[in-house]
């Protein structure tokens, strides 16, 4: 009787964890919050859903706003731009180039478009999960 008993428990024990570790896996993938480059309305964040970085662009300074993006575990290492002028977002979309399950960190920053040159960036950085 013990020794049923206690196969039992273990059973029990074991679809507790099997049905927590699902869970956990379900729930891996997760939006990031916005955020805004201090004093500029450079703003940006990241959705998982076709892990996409949005870069917004919201004043008519004269220069880009850009977002530096880092997934190391995928060795990306990048500065997007958004060139289109004030009060527009553009898009990136990564795809499968993002493993699932990989941190996104992200902060905004303004540059000097024409340059090609990152003035000023926020800290710290923000992320999402793939």
């Amino acid at each position: 009787m013990y020794s049923s008993l206690r196969r039992r428990a273990t059973l029990s024990l074991l679809v507790g964890l099997v049905c927590l570790i699902g869970a956990a896996q379900a729930q891996a993938s997760a939006d990031g919050p916005t955020l805004c480059l201090t004093g500029s309305p450079a703003c940006v964040w990241f959705t998982n859903n076709g892990d996409v970085i949005h870069v917004r662009d919201g004043a008519c300074d004269g220069y880009s706003a850009v977002a530096q993006i880092q997934v190391p575990s995928a060795g990306i290492y990048n500065y997007l731009w958004n060139n289109d002028g004030c009060g527009t977002t553009r898009t990136y979309s990564y795809g499968t180039a993002v493993p699932e399950g990989a941190i996104v960190y992200y902060r905004p920053c303004i540059g000097d478009g024409n340059a090609g040159v990152v003035l000023r960036c926020t800290t710290p950085y923000a992320h999402g999960i793939a």
